[in-house]
């Protein structure tokens, strides 16, 4: 199907990690009535291709080391080998991105992260937006949801961030967090996470022309 003989609405939604990212993408996700996918990305994939979802966590977007290769066999969780019985990360990726086009025909959806803005780019229906916030407010969430210090959450950040542009940055020609790049940035600590969501909300809806 082309996408703009159906165009569906589909919000993909970029972020840092510990900035409240995830949260405004279910937020809009449950108010607009939308489908949500963030990990379930990785899941939809691997049925699709006939891997195991392993593979995929392995490979995501927050642990890739870019450029390593696959040198063993792959386990299927079917019979099938639609693939082949190698692969490595840009075939992976291909997989990604064509389950990525296959929801968004099907169904108004927001999208986490996996380069989906960059993969939906000529998509009529798709609204990007970045998501970031002040290091210390990164850093405090960080520290309550893992229970680590602040010393080894700073350190979690920052590697995190560069495995997401790298990933990002590797397979787009955009770069990861600029402005540019999508049609919405916003740091969530200038308003705090409800009046953001509310924000966010706000201008997806004008976009679409929601009431």
């Amino acid at each position: 199907m082309n996408p703009s003989d159906n165009p569906k609405m589909v919000i993909c939604l970029g972020r840092q990690l510990a900035s409240g990212g995830s949260e405004i993408a279910r937020y809009l996700a449950q108010e607009l009535g939308f489908g949500f996918f963030d990990k379930e990305l990785i899941y939809a994939a691997a049925a699709r291709s006939g891997y195991s979802t392993d593979l995929f966590e392995e490979k995501d977007e927050e642990k890739s080391d870019l450029h390593s290769f696959f040198s063993h066999l792959i386990p299927f969780v079917g019979s099938a080998d639609y693939y082949g019985n190698h692969v490595d990360e840009d075939f992976l990726f291909r997989i990604l991105s064509d389950t990525i086009h296959q929801i968004a025909t099907e169904e108004n959806c927001v999208i986490v992260g996996r380069c989906a803005e960059y993969i939906l780019r000529d998509y009529p229906g798709m609204t990007s937006i970045f998501i970031s916030a002040d290091t210390d407010e990164r850093v405090r969430r960080l520290c309550q949801s893992k229970e680590i210090q602040p010393a080894s959450a700073r350190k979690l950040l920052t590697t995190n961030d560069k495995r997401r542009a790298a990933f990002h940055d590797f397979y787009s020609s955009c770069q990861w967090g600029h402005a540019s790049t999508y049609h919405l940035c916003i740091n969530q600590s200038v308003l705090g996470m409800e009046a953001t969501k509310s924000f966010v909300l706000d201008f997806v809806r004008r976009r679409y022309h929601l009431s």
